[in-house]
């Protein structure tokens, strides 16, 4: 893997377990065995690195919602818990939407802007797997899609933090499935 691959994932362990305010461009200049200074001609600043992060965030939940275009509401709802359920097991790890949106007052302003256009994303993807669903009537009428949509999301990210607050990794999938029961039809 060349540098600057090795670079973002090391960033991205560290985001998800440490904020950005938690790591330095040193913490993954030393875990690469390089100098800091030799990290600086991949990226020019930690924004320029956290931009990155999010490039790859963006494109790596595009591609995952793509996977999953041909399911059933329901079932797509239950694989976006099931991803981030994956964080969970994962050294008890927070989505990096939910780490950044902590940060988010501290964040430079480029960085923030792009924060927002992940949330906005995958908010935009749950609203309409939300409307499909009261469409096909697998989801309650009553719903109202990005009132649910955002429900769906702030339930997610905050299993995420009471899991590793509790040390219980399943306690993530057990709330965020309870809420699936609270809006299925």
């Amino acid at each position: 893997m060349e540098t600057k691959a090795q670079a973002i994932e090391i960033a991205k362990n560290h985001l998800q377990l440490r904020g950005y305010n938690g790591f330095s461009f040193q913490d993954i200049a030393d875990e690469l065995g390089i100098r800091k200074a030799s990290l600086h001609y991949y990226f020019a600043s930690k924004e320029d690195l956290g931009l990155a992060l999010i490039a790859d965030y963006t494109q790596s939940f595009q591609h995952w919602s793509e996977m999953h275009e041909d399911r059933e509401p329901v079932e797509k709802i239950k694989k976006f818990i099931d991803m981030y359920n994956s964080f969970s097991q994962d050294g008890l790890k927070v989505c990096p939407g939910g780490v950044l949106c902590i940060d988010y007052n501290t964040l430079p302003p480029k960085l923030k802007k792009t924060v927002c256009q992940l949330q906005e994303q995958i908010q935009d993807w749950l609203t309409k797997v939300v409307a499909e669903g009261i469409k096909s009537k697998a989801l309650k009428a009553t719903l109202k899609p990005k009132e649910t949509a955002t429900l769906i999301h702030a339930t997610t990210q905050g299993a995420l933090q009471i899991a590793r607050m509790q040390n219980n990794p399943k306690a993530m999938k057990a709330t965020s499935l309870a809420l699936i029961s609270l809006i299925e039809k």
